[in-house]
């Protein structure tokens, strides 16, 4: 057996139902990253159905960016006795005071060297730039490094230490 299994809801639910010899009688924890995207896209009833399978006896963790009806739905019919944590709640606005955010619209034969040029005028703050795939974070990575820019890849490729 393994001691770790992570997979899509309708993937489990498949092997759940359908696959010979997949224990899960001693699972001990039921982790549900990103619940609200997950309802969100449709899985409502495959996670209903995941949940009554699996056995009762358990420690059940939900992850959420939002806390919408659903996601407290699952949060009802998962969790005994569920304890919230959330990150200041009572705060108005959900940005740290002091954050800029800021965007430019570019052609894109430009945009590598407006962003080169932008960090290197700002090399002394901190400063998270994002891509739209893991091959570009490590494309984009790799180059700023080669370029003497040095720079930390953050992505879901990655191997795990």
């Amino acid at each position: 057996g393994v001691n770790l299994v992570i997979a899509t809801p309708g993937r489990l639910l498949d092997h759940l139902q359908n696959t010979n010899g997949f224990l899960y009688k001693n699972l001990m924890a039921l982790i549900i990253d990103e619940a609200d995207a997950i309802l969100r896209i449709g899985f409502e009833q495959d996670m209903t159905e995941i949940i009554k399978i699996l056995p009762k006896e358990r420690q059940t963790v939900l992850f959420s960016a939002t806390q919408t009806k659903k996601v407290e739905d699952l949060a009802r019919l998962s969790l005994k006795s569920p304890i919230y944590i959330g990150v200041d709640d009572t705060a108005q606005s959900a940005t740290v005071e002091g954050l800029e955010q800021g965007y430019v619209v570019c052609d894109s034969d430009k945009r590598f060297l407006l962003l080169f040029t932008f960090l290197k005028k700002n090399k002394g703050k901190k400063i998270m730039v994002f891509f739209s795939s893991c091959n570009s974070v490590k494309f984009h990575a790799d180059l700023l490094n080669f370029v003497d820019l040095p720079c930390w890849s953050i992505h879901g490729k990655q191997k795990q230490q």
